[in-house]
């Protein structure tokens, strides 16, 4: 049998310097970006969502650094992204940011031989600096003035379909898919585990059809090769080929929606709940990702380290928040937290009651959502209706924030030598902007 050789996967695609980062680290990275961007580096500090990092990974990250650290290793969101990074050929430059620390495992194997700089806190930035410039000055020298085009297809949406293997079929899920400019990403799981993939598409000749290579790679295991040929309609695209491992092949089908979102980015949903109700609440997390509804929601186990942080970046990016309310959920100091953040930020919050308020009415908990229109989900059997109820009331703000987001300024900017310059409009009309800045922020 003719082996498939895997997808040239070497790009050159994006201009910037991508920062991968655990929760823990939001800060420091927060300031390391900054660092580089005060010296003319164009850097990314990107959500610390596993499909937004991927999906900025793939169109806009020329190098990515990762912190790496023992919250790093241990970080599932981090294992992905990084997997997929390396994958996708695109190079790494490592910052150590805790000493004593000396990376294995899955990073270890990542970065083996990478050159690295040490940067344990914000003091160690500036005089640490040149020496990360230096290693990043290889990959970032031409990048600098590109222009980047994006054609994008597909998004970081939803995709599904299954493989066959010895007459048997197994479901493939994609949490997040994207082809833009002729490279497909991905990271999803089946049957074996977790996985990333990463490829190229490309037109076929007199047809608006396209050919395709993509590798599965299961994280810490096996790759599996893909290839075939996409089809497409008005809403979706339909991949069909076969799939091959060593001597192994057979067929395989996906499902992948165009990219039609209009949402700004940015908005998501937040699912605020205490342990207990999990697989409850991962039900509906379910329910909502087939809808195309962007959720933050701490499945991962990745809110360590610097919890509040962490919160604090799910509650603030946040068109919603949706609590799952419960006697334990009142009890606990961390739900605590965040539903207070919340109301203090005057966020919509959407009060979902898995138990009779009774339990709870004279708590915190009771004093936030007693104003507030509940949705009842004690009653199983409503729960489809329940469902719908709350996707129609988030898909309501969702549009009234889309809404909003058109109304405001579009501006594009310059900073240069002290002078700020722009173009852009509002709901009054086109504007030009002049200005000047020093570094105190003034």
């Amino acid at each position: 049998m003719e082996k498939i050789p895997s997808p040239k996967t070497s790009r050159r695609q994006g201009n910037k310097v991508m920062i991968s980062y655990c929760p823990c680290q939001y800060d420091l990275a927060q300031k390391i970006a900054e660092g580089l961007i005060a010296k003319g580096i164009p850097t990314v500090c990107p959500p610390l969502r596993m499909h937004e990092m991927i999906k900025i990974a793939t169109e806009e990250a020329r190098v990515v650094i990762p912190l790496m650290s023992e919250a790093y290793e241990a970080s599932n969101t981090s294992k992905y992204v990084l997997s997929y990074v390396d994958e996708a050929g695109i190079p790494i430059v490592p910052i150590k940011v805790q000493d004593p620390y000396s990376q294995s495992g899955w990073l270890g194997v990542i970065c083996a031989g990478a050159l690295w700089t040490m940067i344990t806190n914000a003091n160690d930035i500036e005089k640490n600096l040149n020496n990360l410039m230096w290693q990043l000055q290889p990959y970032i020298n031409d990048a600098l003035d590109e222009e980047q085009h994006l054609v994008v297809l597909v998004d970081g949406t939803l995709a599904q379909g299954y493989y066959i293997q010895c007459g048997n079929k197994f479901d493939m899920k994609f949490d997040m898919f994207s082809m833009i400019n002729g490279y497909i990403a991905g990271q999803g799981d089946d049957e074996v585990g977790g996985f990333v993939i990463n490829g190229k598409y490309t037109c076929l000749s007199d047809k608006e059809d396209f050919e395709f290579q993509f590798k599965k790679h299961y994280i810490g295991q096996h790759d599996v090769q893909y290839s075939g040929t996409i089809t497409n309609n008005e809403s979706q695209f339909f991949f069909d080929g076969k799939w091959l491992l060593d001597d192994l092949s057979d067929s395989f089908h996906l499902e992948v929606s165009r990219n039609q979102s209009a949402r700004p980015k940015g908005l998501h949903v937040m699912l605020s709940y205490q342990w207990n109700s999990q697989e409850l609440v991962k039900r509906v997390a379910n329910i909502l990702k087939q809808k195309n509804i962007p959720i933050w929601f701490d499945i991962a186990g990745d809110m360590k380290g610097n919890i509040n942080t962490a919160m604090a970046y799910g509650i603030e990016g946040a068109a919603m928040v949706i609590s799952f309310d419960t006697v334990a959920y009142s009890k606990s100091i961390n739900c605590q937290k965040e539903l207070t953040y919340a109301s203090q930020l005057k966020k919509n919050i959407v009060p979902v009651l898995l138990e009779n308020d009774k339990g709870f009415q004279n708590t915190w908990l009771g004093m936030i959502i007693a104003s507030l229109s509940t949705i009842n989900m004690q009653d199983d059997n409503e729960f489809n209706f329940t469902i719908d109820t709350l996707v129609q009331r988030i898909n309501t703000v969702l549009d009234e924030k889309k809404h909003e987001e058109s109304h405001r300024s579009q501006v594009i900017t310059s900073l240069k030598e002290g002078r700020v310059s722009g173009q852009g409009n509002d709901e009054i009309g086109p504007f030009t902007m002049a200005g000047s800045y020093d570094n105190e922020g003034k």
